[in-house]
């Protein structure tokens, strides 16, 4: 007998329009809801949070490269409520099954990943910041500004040099007042003399869980590519980096990711880190 749908979070039931008949995969999940949909054998990702720019990435990943994504059947917005509909993914996520993985099992893991970021190295924009000519998704542009109420936008930017001055922008708006210590222009002049200008495609949010492998430990899907954008080499490796908490699978991305993608790390991860010594987020 299967079960009945999960009603949607109630924030949701009052300002989405959710099929009666969803069920819901994820009810207490804070932010954009996952639902399936029986009668599509469908996935529908909704929420306010929800861009049209990550649709927008699926489907320029699935027609310019050979790295597995869901389909995209529809993407739209309504009443500020944005809604993606796509393909349904067989698998699991690999945090589920990485620690008990065999090292055959590791290697061939490590090697399509390789593959999948090699290919996005690949993929090149005109621009810095989400598909769509939008703003950049990078975590560097997501903590709190401390100037203004609200949440603050960057980009999209069209040189590295305007990037650059995004990033001192955010720096300076991370801090009360925004008034940067005498200390931190070290940091600045360092941050402007960066001139790799390649606008690569990064997921921007590639930890164990958005990597979906089937039974026999190959790559089935990555999946939320709400962060995804056009950013600098390094961007993937970093955020990558930052979210990893097991041992193993940090190595696995020193292994994985391309040199020229570590480029910048040292002075990225300082920049980020400076970006929370106020806020903490």
């Amino acid at each position: 007998m299967s079960n009945p749908p999960s009603p949607p979070p109630l924030a949701l039931q009052d300002e989405a329009n959710i099929p009666p008949n969803a069920i819901s995969l994820f009810p207490h999940k804070i932010g954009p809801q996952l639902f399936f949909l029986p009668d599509r054998n469908a996935i529908m990702k909704v929420g306010r949070g929800v861009k049209m720019a990550e649709a927008e990435a699926m489907r320029y990943v699935s027609s310019h490269s050979s790295i597995p994504v869901p389909t995209v059947y529809d993407a739209y917005e309504e009443n500020g409520v944005g809604y993606i509909i796509m393909s349904k993914v067989g698998g699991q996520q690999l945090g589920e099954v990485w620690s008990s993985l065999s090292d055959d099992e590791i290697v061939n893991v490590k090697n399509q990943l390789r593959r999948c970021l090699q290919e996005l190295q690949g993929l090149r924009g005109d621009f810095y910041g989400a598909l769509g000519l939008q703003p950049c998704e990078d975590i560097f542009f997501a903590h709190l500004c401390l100037t203004t109420s609200g949440k603050k936008q960057y980009g999209p930017y069209s040189s590295r040099l305007e990037y650059n001055q995004g990033l001192i922008a955010a720096l300076t708006n991370s801090r009360p007042g925004g008034q940067l210590r005498e200390l931190e222009q070290n940091l600045v002049a360092r941050i402007s003399a960066l001139t790799e200008d390649a606008k690569i495609l990064s997921h921007g949010d590639l930890h164990l869980d958005n990597i979906i492998v089937d039974h026999n430990c190959n790559i089935a899907a990555i999946v939320d590519w709400g962060s995804a954008g056009f950013s600098v080499p390094g961007r993937d490796f970093l955020e990558a980096n930052m979210r990893a908490r097991n041992p193993e699978w940090i190595k696995a991305l020193a292994d994985i990711f391309p040199e020229e993608a570590k480029a910048e790390y040292d002075i990225l991860k300082e920049l980020d880190k400076a970006l929370v010594l106020y806020s903490g987020f």
